[in-house]
């Protein structure tokens, strides 16, 4: 879904786009329904109408033979989208309407019935404790996984101070002085991969922060969540671990209390502030 995401970006607008991603799920008394991924981006103007007969010279790898400037870019990425689909199997398709590009991926799912879950009292006191309008500083990256964390952010942590860094290994250092300097919170992937000597650990990160006297709440994301991986975190210093398998309003709510608790903790501490 990140390839997907990109080329939601690349093959729709890219300049003010309207990205939406839907799922559906046709859910009845049988054990298997077809759950339907649509990630959708409105039409660019400035670039060819995306047809079936490209799609299957893309799949085909005759369209890699193309000029590398044609409007129509990401061909290795929809090949990658598709063949992950079919790795899984799931159907997908690439398909372009009148005012909307549409990528849709179907798989087949067990329909398991829903369990009432009682409301945890505590957890809805420590979410309408958290205070709006905190300076969130995000990592990544993933050029899509920015534009998620900057959205959704922004949608369900209450406040439009999110900075989202990660775009290559220079702002690294740019994302650190900016946590420094005014922080609430720092949300860091765990695996930036730059290539080679670039490559940076979230950990890595995490252990300079605090020797540098950072006083937030500090989240570590990845795709490696085993005990020992979240062990690994813990040791660096992060407060909070999170899978990427994880839906994002669960893991922002999840950082929100998290952080409701580590204020009722360092205000015991009176000589220790939120900032530096």
């Amino acid at each position: 879904f990140d390839n997907v995401l990109n080329n939601a970006f690349k093959h729709g607008r890219s300049v003010n786009p309207d990205v939406e991603l839907t799922i559906e799920c046709a859910a009845d008394e049988h054990e298997l329904a077809p759950l339907k991924f649509i990630v959708s981006n409105a039409v660019n103007p400035d670039r060819p109408c995306v047809t079936q007969e490209y799609v299957t010279k893309v799949l085909s790898g005759e369209a890699l033979q193309q000029s590398a400037t044609s409007a129509m870019s990401n061909r290795v990425g929809l090949q990658h989208c598709f063949e992950a689909a079919k790795a899984h199997d799931m159907t997908a398709s690439l398909q372009q309407g009148e005012q909307r590009v549409f990528f849709e991926s179907q798989v087949m799912a067990q329909v398991v019935p829903s369990q009432s879950v009682a409301t945890d009292a505590q957890r809805e006191a420590d979410l309408a404790a958290y205070p709006s309008g905190l300076h969130i500083y995000c990592i990544d990256d993933s050029e899509a996984a920015r534009r998620l964390l900057d959205y959704n952010m922004r949608l369900w942590a209450d406040t439009e101070n999110v900075r989202v860094f990660g775009k290559d290994v220079t702002e690294v250092a740019t994302f650190k002085d900016c946590v420094l300097e005014d922080g609430d919170i720092a949300f860091l992937d765990q695996h930036l991969e730059y290539g080679g000597d670039d490559n940076v650990l979230g950990t890595d990160i995490v252990e300079e922060l605090l020797e540098r006297g950072y006083k937030g709440l500090i989240c570590i994301r990845s795709d490696n969540v085993a005990e020992e991986d979240l062990a690994k975190y813990d040791a660096a210093g992060a407060h909070c671990a999170f899978g990427k398998d994880v839906a994002m309003r669960k893991v922002i709510e999840d950082m929100k209390v998290a952080y409701t608790w580590y204020i009722m903790e360092t205000q015991s501490r009176p000589t220790t502030p939120l900032h530096q």
